[in-house]
């Protein structure tokens, strides 16, 4: 697995795989506290007609940090440089749940990297004010991050990520992911919470490439349209919050049906 070292000193571990068969390469973004395997099921249904960049975003899977820069600002910035490294451009970006603002923001800040933005699962919202009990997801947010800080921060850290698998998920899926997660050192889990705290909807008025906004939930569409010039929407069936996990046929098939629309 190949390696680089940022100028802060964080050492990034990712994956090129794939065959270019003359369709758009894929650019892959992990969620909180996730890592480049939760991938696995989409690049062996897609790497068989695309080139597939999948990263352990700094602190997370294998990747170490400097103890800073986890924040959308950064992660793009990282994934923007191994991408033009290993040649990629004109790519369609995926990012799951808490790596939405990551992709969204490198959609926005490198458009002639990004060809069209897949959000899996992820969220659109105004700047969270954490803690605030009149900011929803800040509320959520700060809650996270106070039982993080907590004297059983472990356990609850391990409860919060088994919520995120459906009661139909494979015990098998969940229990690695949740192992693995729960591998991360939990001061890069704060700050990751704390880097979560963007207008993620300021981050989408910028973006002008087509985008599928993908969930395992009903999303407010209209509030979503808003914001984005060019999105289309899609709903998998009988899924948690990992549905390139849980339902990987559902998911491969909507993003490849998207993929072809381009």
């Amino acid at each position: 697995m190949p390696t680089i070292n940022t100028s802060d000193r964080a050492r990034l571990y990712y994956r090129v795989q794939g065959k270019d068969a003359g369709q758009p390469p894929l650019i892959l973004i992990h969620g909180w506290c996730s890592n480049l395997g939760h991938w696995d099921p989409l690049v062996k249904h897609f790497g068989r007609r695309h080139r597939i960049l999948r990263v352990d975003r700094r602190g997370m899977g294998r990747s170490t940090t400097s103890g800073q820069g986890h924040t959308a600002v950064q992660h793009a910035a990282d994934i923007a440089e191994i991408a033009k490294l290993e040649g990629f451009r004109r790519a369609v970006v995926i990012g799951h749940a808490g790596g939405g603002p990551t992709t969204l923001e490198l959609s926005r800040s490198f458009p002639r990297l990004v060809k069209a933005t897949v959000m899996v699962d992820s969220g659109m919202y105004p700047l969270p004010r954490l803690g605030d009990a009149k900011s929803a997801f800040g509320a959520v947010l700060g809650g996270m991050i106070d039982a993080l800080s907590d004297s059983d921060a472990r356990r609850a850290f391990r409860q919060m990520y088994v919520g995120y698998f459906g009661p139909k998920c494979d015990r098998a899926v969940s229990r690695q992911a949740v192992s693995e997660a729960a591998k991360t050192p939990l001061p890069v889990a704060i700050d990751e919470l704390r880097g979560m705290a963007v207008s993620t909807q300021k981050l989408a008025d910028d973006i002008r490439q087509p985008v599928l906004w993908l969930t395992a939930a009903g999303v407010d569409q209209d509030y979503i349209r808003k914001h984005l010039t060019n999105v289309q929407f899609a709903e998998v069936v009988g899924s948690g919050h990992f549905p390139q996990l849980e339902v990987p046929a559902q998911t491969n098939a909507m993003i490849e049906t998207f993929i072809a629309q381009l």
